[in-house]
């Protein structure tokens, strides 16, 4: 049963990849962070954007910078995102180098198929490979 419910977990992230993909590429992060280009972009002050989180003004101050240095939590960055009346979206997706989808992701770092991958590669060595695995990825 566990494996169903992760096969359709992965099924469902797959789908929405190139979506998330997409989003990424045109995203792209501001340089000062997100918080102070959308502060900016929407004509507020740092000391609008405390009052209404119900911090200092210099407490926001550390907001941005945080985000900035990459520190920020995601409650932070959430309640500053709502303060300025948007909302946090955010997604995790493999790295291109390492695997094109979840699937295969999951295949990298499960260790039976890893085996299965190096009995193919012996089997391979003597003419007897059954060809059914995807090529085995550098790492």
């Amino acid at each position: 049963m566990k494996d169903i419910a992760r096969d359709i977990l992965i099924t469902g992230l797959d789908q929405r990849l190139l979506t998330f993909k997409t989003a990424k590429a045109a995203a792209g992060t501001p340089i000062h962070g997100w918080l102070r280009a959308v502060r900016t972009a929407i004509g507020i002050k740092q000391g609008d954007v405390a009052k209404a989180l119900g911090v200092a003004r210099q407490s926001y101050a550390q907001f941005e910078e945080a985000e900035k240095q990459g520190s920020i939590s995601l409650n932070s960055l959430r309640r500053a995102a709502e303060a300025m009346d948007c909302e946090l979206i955010y997604f995790v997706v493999p790295r291109e180098a390492v695997a094109r989808t979840y699937a295969e992701l999951a295949q990298r770092h499960d260790s039976e198929f890893k085996h299965l991958q190096a009995s193919e590669h012996s089997m391979a060595l003597e003419g007897q490979a059954v060809g059914d695995l995807p090529p085995k990825q550098k790492q």
